[in-house]
């Protein structure tokens, strides 16, 4: 290990003496005294020593709400994204040497550097290992994560100045192709460190690293188009680990890749990622039952014990339907709160998402979910958009009108590729013209 410092060290004047022997002398012994000197001082300043591990248990919750900066570059040609990735890890079984995880990877995006709601895009569902030193092994079935074994932590305990390196892999998909690419952080433990992003603070252990990135495939025989021959890349970032709770608390990073294709075309990513970790226990069966049974009372007039919340319907003049899925608890608003290929909101939905919203504030850290669904009458592409428009404007009424949290709250158009029913009678055709709005409850 290395240990270096920021403070000045300075030499006792009785060290004075060895100036009076000859030069070759006079510099093998200042050279020494240098080393003991800087050691003690580095020593007495460096703090308690500290072992870095994840201190996870069964039925632990980890989740990461990523916000990343994004600049494309192709030649003169650069388009700004912003992205928002969720990533949930809960642990599945656990043991003194390592935890087996389950991990779902939510992805958002816009486009430009604007505000707005983000656009539901992908999912990703992984399952791997999780080593108490922070080493992962991941199957190959697998994408996500896509970066992997890192932080990774040494078996011994670190001092404030410490660095190590310890090998970690970048996984990268190309249209089917995926490269794998070795990388070794080398890593600085800084001590304890404050940090602050989106209203949330904290203060943790606090850790930088960097570490290069470089493939070369060699072989310039000719490969899928899009499928890069070169990559090159640099990470540097920082993050804060808890070592009390044995988990990270934020994370600071900035990425740059180069990838360079067949075709001698270069395409430039550069990512500025601030990413906020919160952990918690798995609700069971009896806590979300709980929340689900809260939902319904809130919502409807009587006693909801003797219902099953996934049977509940409209059989009352309510436009709003519930039930429960995989994600949390569905309201699904049917097609009476817009005009027939229209996607304002008709003057009368106000009652029925004013009523939503006020049980959604009830659980203001819960992530929210609206989607918009189309009959299978017209094209694919129009459905598609009438779908985005339609969650679009749900959305705004609850961040607009009941000033829920924008940052929340993402939309995702499916045009007619989720029907309720069969899309076989005008009556069932209405049925699917709905906008969902999902409580995530993990």
């Amino acid at each position: 290990m290395i240990r270096q410092s920021e403070k000045p060290i300075y030499f006792p004047s009785d060290c004075l003496f060895f100036l009076k022997l000859p030069d070759a002398i006079n510099v093998k012994i200042l050279l020494i005294a240098f080393l003991i000197l800087a050691t003690n001082h580095l020593r007495a300043d460096s703090g308690e020593a500290v072992k870095f591990s994840w201190k996870w248990e069964d039925n632990h919750i980890l989740e990461l709400n990523e916000y990343h900066d994004v600049t494309f570059r192709v030649g003169n040609r650069s388009v700004a994204r912003e992205d928002r990735n969720r990533i949930l890890l809960k642990t599945k079984q656990c043991d003194s040497l390592q935890c087996t995880v389950s991990a779902w990877f939510d992805t958002y995006v816009r486009f430009g550097k604007t505000t707005g709601p983000f656009l539901k895009d992908k999912k990703f569902e992984s399952e791997f290992t999780i080593f108490r030193n922070g080493k992962y092994e991941v199957s190959d079935e697998y994408i996500m994560p896509n970066l992997r074994s890192f932080p990774t932590f040494p078996e011994t305990p670190v001092v404030v100045g410490d660095s190590w390196k310890l090998q970690a892999e970048e996984s990268f998909d190309f249209y089917g192709e995926r490269i794998k690419i070795k990388v070794e952080p080398e890593y600085n433990y800084l001590g304890k460190g404050d940090w602050s992003f989106q209203g949330q603070s904290g203060k943790a252990d606090k850790i930088s690293y960097t570490y290069p990135i470089y493939f070369d495939r060699g072989d310039r025989r000719a490969k899928k188009p899009n499928v890069p021959n070169k990559i090159l890349g640099f990470a540097r970032g920082m993050v804060y680990f808890n070592s009390a709770k044995g988990v990270p608390e934020f994370k600071d990073v900035k990425l740059s890749y180069t990838f360079v294709l067949p075709d001698g075309t270069v395409q430039e990513a550069n990512y500025d990622i601030q990413g906020i970790y919160q952990s918690r226990k798995s609700l069971n069966t009896v806590e979300r039952d709980k929340i689900t049974n809260d939902v319904l009372n809130d919502l409807i007039v009587g006693d909801v014990s003797q219902q099953n919340p996934l049977k509940l319907n409209q059989s009352s003049d309510s436009p709003i339907s519930v039930r429960t899925t995989d994600e949390g608890v569905t309201f699904s608003l049917d097609s009476i709160l817009f005009d027939f290929n229209d996607s304002n909101l008709k003057p009368e939905a106000e009652s029925a998402i004013q009523k939503i919203a006020d049980i959604l504030k009830k659980h203001p850290n819960r992530e929210i979910r609206v989607a918009g669904h189309t009959d299978n009458i017209g094209k694919k592409e129009y459905n598609q958009k009438l779908s985005e428009d339609r969650a679009k404007s749900v959305l705004h009424q609850l961040v607009e009108k009941h000033k829920m949290d924008e940052g929340k709250i993402s939309f995702k158009g499916f045009a007619d590729t989720q029907p309720v029913v069969s899309n076989d009678t005008e009556e069932n055709r209405a049925k699917n013209r709905r906008v969902e709005i999902t409580l995530v409850l993990d």
